[in-house]
């Protein structure tokens, strides 16, 4: 993603354990900026990985309401162009960028801590409010339960 000039921001569990513990999950979830310009840099940098793409378009990795699945848990990379609650060009503004292989200086863009709380807190199922819940206990050194906005 970074070769191909990909603006994107990792999001989910990985993102949670840049700021609080690690915790097990089944996927990486890849926020990208919903754009055509942007989706043909991503669909370029999938087939240089060569990921199964098939009959896909770069168009089809940002239409709403759908989102790019390649893997089997474990093992799986998942790419949305919305995240509940979140604006990507706020949120690329806010972005966090942290080393992933430090061998190799490797980086990648995370999502902010506060935005990721925000994006948690919108979507509100029981791990998401859990995972707000970690971030929020190592930000203030206390556990304060989360509840999902109305």
């Amino acid at each position: 993603m970074n070769e191909s000039k990909v603006k994107y921001l990792i999001v989910g569990a990985y993102a949670v354990s840049l700021y609080a513990q690690p915790r097990a999950t089944k996927d990486l979830d890849i926020f990208i900026k919903p754009d055509l310009a942007n989706a043909r840099a991503a669909f370029a940098a999938l087939k240089k990985f060569g990921a199964p793409l098939g009959n896909l378009k770069p168009r089809d990795l940002i239409e709403p309401g759908k989102f790019f699945r390649m893997g089997v848990a474990p093992i799986m990379v998942d790419i949305f162009p919305e995240i509940t609650g979140l604006d990507f060009d706020a949120a690329w503004k806010n972005r966090e960028v942290a080393a992933v292989d430090g061998k190799n200086g490797l980086k990648a863009n995370f999502i902010s801590e506060e935005d990721l709380i925000t994006a948690k807190i919108a979507v509100g199922r029981s791990q998401d409010l859990a995972d707000v819940d970690a971030l929020r206990t190592v930000k203030t050194g206390y556990k304060k339960t989360a509840k999902k906005r109305r």
